[in-house]
């Protein structure tokens, strides 16, 4: 079983991540990595702010990796991602 939990503060950005896999860590609840990718872009979208600092760091409604600068502007806009921990190690 897993356990839901928001990134710990020291949440370290390793490279590019794949726009889908970063859409499911901060939509865990979706059903898969489709439906996370199209709220993501969507609250993306609404965000004026946030979509104009992504748009700069070269960021388009098509982007399927995201560097660290885009990881780095969201990060400051939401917060960590939620990762996955098992609850029983």
């Amino acid at each position: 079983m897993n356990n839901n939990e928001p990134a710990a503060e020291h949440y370290s950005i390793n490279g590019f991540k794949y726009f889908s896999e970063l859409a499911k860590e901060y939509f865990p609840d979706l059903a898969n990595a489709s439906s996370a990718s199209k709220k993501m872009r969507k609250r993306i979208k609404a965000n004026k702010t946030l979509n104009e600092q992504l748009v700069a760091a070269y960021y388009t409604s098509q982007t399927i990796d995201v560097s660290p600068e885009m990881q780095l502007i969201i990060y400051r806009h939401w917060g960590p991602p939620h990762i996955d921990l098992p609850t029983n190690v």
